[in-house]
């Protein structure tokens, strides 16, 4: 019976400390990593790119810039579907 305790104490332990030290050097590598910000403009195929970047970990926030002051139904629609997508008025040009 010992034996049993034994083990499961060394067993528990051993498991323990082999995910915090996996959870530090994955809580390291990810602080290390960078994260940019996209600026794109709104175009056709918009979406597509969108779910590309949302899929990558380097990618942090994306920003649309309008070429006219009022915002189109699609950057509409995917700034309320995405969490990280941001709308930014552009100057017409």
């Amino acid at each position: 019976m010992e034996f049993l305790y034994v083990f499961a104490l060394m067993f528990l332990s051993i498991f323990g400390l082999a995910m915090l030290i996996r959870l530090f050097f994955g809580a390291l590598l990810n602080s290390a990593a960078r994260r940019f910000d996209v600026y794109v403009r709104a175009e056709d195929g918009l979406d597509e790119f969108v779910r590309f970047a949302g899929k990558c970990s380097h990618i942090g926030k994306i920003n649309i810039i309008l070429s006219g002051g009022e915002p189109d139904n699609a950057a509409r629609s995917l700034a309320k579907k995405f969490a990280e997508v941001n709308i930014i008025g552009g100057q017409g040009r």
